[in-house]
């Protein structure tokens, strides 16, 4: 993990998120940092309509100088003062794939949260930049997976449009459908999801 992360530090974060501090904790976890407010990484379980596992899903732990936690609205509002809601959202997802992969032994793809400020603001080739940050530690698409907003089921042409474009980058797109006891995340793929096995990371 020790080289992935000075792997990420001299290539991806030079080159997409100087900005944005981001170091390694004592324990071991990954943590970066958006207008002294303190982002982490935490995961729950994934499952299939068939409660057969798939992998965790990642979700962001932000804190403030107060100790409180900060929701992704307050988030977003900073955002239109400063640097683009789209760089902090990958900025998110690559602090949960760090995170994730700093775990051995884990089983089953990273579900990443797609938020609906992303999908406002890039009308096509999602993914694409990810799949280059992907490519730059090489890590396989495979390994990942985006969780779309459970608010899109209700819009069947968007979501054709985006399982496409994901899947032009090697990715699965899912959609959420409630939460098992434990706090099990239950989902649904948009359509038979990719061939590619992800390996343990």
């Amino acid at each position: 993990m020790n080289d992935l992360f000075a792997t990420f530090l001299a290539t991806v974060h030079r080159e997409y998120f100087s900005g944005f501090p981001l170091w390694q904790t004592p324990d071991g976890r990954i943590a970066g940092e958006y207008f002294k407010i303190r982002l982490g990484s935490r995961f729950r379980p994934v499952v299939d309509a068939l409660g057969q596992p798939l992998g965790r899903a990642a979700e962001l732990v932000a804190i403030g100088p107060d100790g409180r936690t900060v929701g992704e609205s307050a988030l977003a509002r900073l955002t239109r003062v400063s640097e683009s809601p789209v760089v902090l959202d990958r900025f998110i997802r690559c602090l949960h794939l760090l995170n994730h992969l700093r775990e051995p032994g884990k089983e089953g793809r990273l579900f990443l949260p797609v938020s609906a400020a992303l999908l406002e603001r890039i009308s096509a080739q999602h993914g694409r930049v990810f799949r280059q940050i992907l490519d730059s530690l090489s890590q396989p698409p495979g390994s990942v997976a985006f969780l779309l907003p459970g608010a899109l089921s209700h819009s069947p042409a968007l979501l054709a449009r985006l399982e496409a474009n994901y899947a032009a980058q090697g990715f699965s797109a899912y959609l959420p459908l409630g939460q098992l006891s434990g706090d099990v995340l239950l989902v649904k793929p948009l359509s038979t999801p990719a061939a590619e096995t992800p390996p343990r990371a």
